[in-house]
């Protein structure tokens, strides 16, 4: 089944990075776009379109007001607004319009693609699984890398060699794919391994520092109270707290 999809946005680079996400999940799309909500009104007009993807802030017509049209137009419209302004009456007022969904910019491809398959109820790819790219499997192999080591005193250089790569190369290209750097993603799940035992052990503190690969203690609660917000301690305690309660719940 194929779906006409509608894409506005006065910025042609904003279009085209949807028409790009759309190509790469493989979505049975035809697409036309439109650079304001007067254009896309008279295209609205003209043909039958399954999908409306639409900026707010545009020239002529704003993106709520072309939705409004829109629904006149035709009733079992599909409508998804993008926008940078994460403001609440914007939001409110595209959810009065039947908006399916509000996506902030820059968007977010998993967000993206889960509201493409909760609209057409089809699987990305054709149903297929996403092919992996050489890029893909080597970032897949340093996050096994810091998984099956993150309790030593491991290094980008360490894992770079692992993945027969040089440290520059992995580093460019880990913060290409993941959007974070090698040592922020390490230190990131070292805490995260960190709140489960605090939580789910009798170990004590100090001990669990040195278990995840931080062996300094007084830096271990700063960058937990940094990256949680509340000191180890104090996350144990509302942890087991909230852990007795769910089992209470559950009798």
């Amino acid at each position: 089944m194929m779906f006409n999809v509608l894409v506005v946005d006065d910025e042609s680079v904003q279009r085209e990075g949807i028409k790009n996400l759309i190509a790469h999940y493989g979505f049975p799309f035809h697409i036309m776009e439109a650079e304001n909500g007067r254009t896309a009104e008279r295209i609205l007009v003209q043909n039958a379109i399954d999908i409306l993807i639409t900026d707010v802030k545009m020239p002529l017509m704003d993106g709520l007001e072309l939705s409004k049209q829109a629904r006149k137009t035709q009733q079992n419209l599909d409508i998804v607004i993008c926008s940078g302004y994460d403001e609440f009456e914007y939001a409110r007022s595209a959810i009065r319009l039947g908006v399916v969904n509000y996506l902030l910019k820059p968007l977010v491809k998993e967000e993206f693609l889960q509201v493409m398959v909760d609209i057409t109820k089809l699987s990305p790819y054709g149903g297929q699984s996403e092919p992996e790219s050489m890029e893909m499997k080597v970032i897949r192999q340093v996050k096994n890398y810091v998984k099956d080591n993150h309790q030593k005193d491991i290094s980008l250089s360490e894992a770079a060699h692992d993945v027969y790569l040089s440290p520059g190369y992995l580093s460019i290209l880990f913060k290409k794919e993941t959007g974070e750097n090698f040592s922020k993603y390490l230190t990131d799940y070292r805490l995260s391994r960190a709140s489960h035992l605090l939580v789910h052990s009798n170990m004590k503190i100090n001990d669990i520092a040195v278990a995840v690969g931080i062996d300094n203690h007084s830096y271990f609660a700063k960058l937990f109270k940094n990256k949680f917000g509340i000191s180890p301690l104090q996350f144990r305690e509302c942890g087991v707290l909230h852990d007795r309660v769910d089992q209470e719940q559950i009798q």
